[in-house]
């Protein structure tokens, strides 16, 4: 997420992309509804608790945008007109009006036709995490989280995200079934700059990953360096 501060103390930026078939509401206002988040694993080896999200920010304003693209406003492809969290299944639920009522947007539109037609149904969430335990910083409290969630250590997600602001909602290639996307390109819905766009996605989503591990093991070698100076601390007292 490109957002030069964060709005809220100790908050860092989070981009989660689920993979869902769309419920279509209402083909004439362009209504649908997805499923945002919820306690699965994420590309990042982190979990969002479903209880924990918030939207303070969001119910001001909720765009739903193409591709966590905040540069344009022809990057707009409509909105959030209601989200809820559904507790039994521990998801985060939104629903989306595409601006299909705007005959200037042809974004939004192609993307409503793709989203009907069944070759759309991923979206990523754009939020911010307020509160969150992880391996390395309060591995007590992380500890008490992932045997709530029913993980053993050896195989436990690094983060577990407890609160988190939603800021937006975007629609995303990655992360919908691959054979979806060949056949909107087959059958002519997808052009060669659509494929283009998403490999250029790919690419980043390659690249975040790599930089979200880079820090994720530099906080882990600072708590290390930290251990290690409080034991000489301690060797030099006793």
């Amino acid at each position: 997420m490109n957002l030069e501060k964060a709005p809220f103390p100790n908050a860092t930026p989070v981009a989660y992309t689920i993979e869902r078939a769309a419920t279509v509401i209402d083909e004439e206002a362009g209504i649908v509804e997805y499923i945002a988040s919820d306690e699965s694993r994420d590309f990042y080896n982190e979990v969002i608790l479903a209880r924990g999200w918030k939207f303070d920010n969001f119910k001001k304003n909720s765009p739903f945008v193409d591709s966590h693209n905040y540069g344009s406003i022809d990057a707009v492809l409509g909105k959030v007109i209601d989200w809820r969290i559904d507790r039994e299944k521990k998801q985060l639920i939104n629903r989306v009006q595409w601006a299909i009522d705007v005959e200037s947007n042809e974004l939004a539109r192609k993307g409503w036709e793709m989203t009907r037609a069944g070759y759309l149904c991923a979206v990523s969430i754009g939020a911010w995490s307020v509160e969150r335990v992880t391996r390395w910083g309060q591995p007590a409290a992380w500890q008490r989280e992932i045997k709530k969630l029913g993980y053993e250590e050896s195989d436990a997600p690094d983060v577990v995200h407890l609160k988190m602001q939603q800021t937006e909602l975007s629609a995303v290639v990655l992360g919908a079934n691959p054979n979806a996307v060949a056949k909107g390109y087959k059958d002519g819905i997808l052009d060669d700059s659509d494929l283009s766009a998403a490999e250029k996605q790919f690419q980043a989503m390659q690249r975040n990953a790599a930089s979200h591990r880079a820090a994720q093991q530099s906080a882990l070698a600072q708590e290390e360096a930290k251990a290690r100076r409080l034991r000489r601390v301690l060797d030099a007292i006793q």
